[in-house]
């Protein structure tokens, strides 16, 4: 009887794999062996940067110094006001235009250095930016008093001043991956945080204890030993130049100076975003959320502002406190923005860690972040509020100088929150994102410092700070709005522009498609374009 039609034979091993070859592959030594590699082979990662953990906060914290003189200027300068209206034999609001012109290019000026920053290299911009920002601070130390000769200055020291935060977050952005972001940006924003702490009070001991000229004199030394450090020691980060930063995994931190590092990578890999221009910039305004988040960050920031610029004068009229003790009283609202700061970037990236681990398969959009401005928007009017009506009843000292670091707390915890939204979403130009919003904040800014006096003498200093903490909370509205349309805003600019994933900027990387994956749908390995664990949003 043949094998067909009686009790078939057990199988040989040739029959078996014959028969199933799955089922021959798990049995079969050889075979298992040739087998598991497919099955076991690992996803490899790409490396979002090669500097070691122990270069990148050594990175962080030359950017931080560096990120220190800005605001340090700008604050330094305020317990001298008063002092600078007697030398110059002019009037309150005529010194406080100095504030706001300083203001005034502080928001400009940050669109020119971010755009050539994320387009030809980030050393260069540093290296000339803070020497106008040394020479500046020389000649208002060293020429005679004269009211237009003090405008010009602080220009030309506003001017060398504006580049240092927004290629701060640039730095951050090319060696920090998404998901440690935030409290990265936090650690680089403590040197504009710092600023309003230490300047008051070095600006009000050196201006209570010598002349006011001093005030610069030490901005120019202190920022020259930064410069040597700077110099020396920070490599060039930009992705379409160096890319990982993998040239410098061999080398020593301290290096030769390099004027302009040439490009070492495949630019298939990462791309350089085509030469800047002043329509390519303000096309990124077409982005809603873009203009929500930094007018957000522009209201909280000007409410903030004419709160600094009376805070002297209500402590000293008011109160009776002596320049000194102004500086000194403005270290309690100082350390009310580190604290801000330093919390609120790390709340950040905790809740976008806790969503990736409820959520695995679902991708992180930057909208994930944008509801802990609310909590940030409502602890800052309150304190707003407070300022305005403690000092309105002359309630007490210490209650003023309460509610300004309350007001300080809430401010900077919108400001980080906004910062890191706009690095995620468009993390080819995250200079140019941060700068586009300082052209908001900035500006609303100087126009507090200007506008803040004359409506005090008309609305009463109660109803003055009551309107601001008002126009803030409307602030909490355009979030809500944005947490329901985000999403669909975000597809409507995704169709618009032709562009896969979230938004790559209008006009900043080329015609519509440029920024996508390339044909086959897979981006190439080790590119700013593939995605793994916190590389994606």
């Amino acid at each position: 009887m043949s094998a067909t039609q009686g009790s078939a034979p057990l199988p040989t091993p040739k029959t078996l794999a014959d028969a199933d070859p799955e089922k021959s592959a798990s049995t079969s030594k050889n075979d298992s062996t040739t087998a598991l590699p497919e099955l076991a082979k690992p996803v490899v990662k790409p490396q979002y940067t090669a500097f070691t953990p122990g270069r990148q906060r050594f990175i962080i914290l030359i950017v931080t110094a560096a990120g220190f003189f800005g605001p340090l200027a700008g604050n330094i300068y305020l317990p001298a006001l008063p002092v600078l209206q007697d030398q110059f034999n002019t009037s309150a609001t005529a010194i406080n235009a100095t504030v706001s012109v300083f203001m005034g290019v502080l928001a400009v000026a940050p669109l020119f250095w971010a755009s050539l920053a994320d387009y030809g290299g980030r050393k260069p911009l540093y290296m000339i930016s803070l020497l106008i920002f040394i020479a500046a601070n020389i000649l208002l130390a060293a020429l005679p008093a004269n009211l237009a000769a003090l405008f010009i200055l602080r220009i030309v020291q506003g001017f060398g001043a504006a580049s240092v935060l927004s290629l701060g977050a640039g730095t951050v952005a090319d060696i920090t991956e998404p998901k440690r972001r935030a409290s990265q940006m936090s650690i680089v924003l403590l040197g504009p945080q710092l600023g309003p702490v230490l300047g008051p009070l070095i600006g009000g001991a050196i201006t209570g204890s010598t002349s006011w000229r001093w005030t610069f004199g030490f901005l120019a030394i202190a920022c020259a030993a930064a410069y040597v450090v700077l110099t020396f020691c920070l490599p060039e980060t930009l992705r379409s130049i160096v890319g990982t930063g993998e040239i410098y995994a061999t080398k020593n931190w301290v290096t030769r100076p390099v004027w302009r590092q040439k490009p070492v990578v495949d630019p298939k890999k990462f791309p350089k975003p085509p030469p800047p221009t002043l329509i390519s910039l303000f096309k990124l305004l077409y982005y809603p959320p873009i203009v929500i988040v930094s007018m957000n960050s522009a209201i909280l920031f000007s409410a903030y502002y004419a709160m600094a610029v009376t805070f002297p004068r209500f402590l000293e009229d008011i109160y009776g406190f002596t320049s000194t003790e102004v500086g000194v009283s403005y270290m309690a609202p100082g350390l009310g923005l580190v604290a801000g700061s330093l919390i609120s970037g790390r709340v950040s990236d905790w809740h976008r860690g806790l969503f990736t681990k409820r959520n695995p398969d679902t991708p992180v959009h930057p909208e994930r972040r944008l509801h802990l401005q609310i909590p940030g928007i409502l602890v800052s009017l309150s304190g707003i509020l407070m300022y305005g009506w403690f000092n309105n009843f002359h309630v007490s000292a210490a209650g003023v100088i309460i509610a300004a670091t309350i007001a300080a707390f809430g401010m900077t915890w919108v400001f980080i929150t906004t910062t890191s939204y706009l690095t995620e979403s468009f993390h080819k130009t995250p200079a140019t994102l941060v700068a586009l919003a300082s052209l908001f904040r900035n500006p609303a800014a100087a126009v507090a410092a200007v506008v803040v006096e004359p409506l005090i003498a008309k609305m009463g200093i109660g109803w003055c700070f009551t309107g601001l903490a008002l126009v803030e909370l409307c602030c909490v509205a355009s979030i809500g709005f944005l947490m329901i349309r985000g999403k669909e805003m975000r597809r409507k600019y995704e169709e618009k522009e032709g562009k896969p994933g979230p938004p790559r900027g209008p006009g900043m990387r080329g015609p519509p498609g440029a920024g996508g994956p390339p044909a086959g749908g897979k981006p190439p390995l080790g590119s700013d374009e593939v995605k793994g664990p916190g590389m994606s949003v």
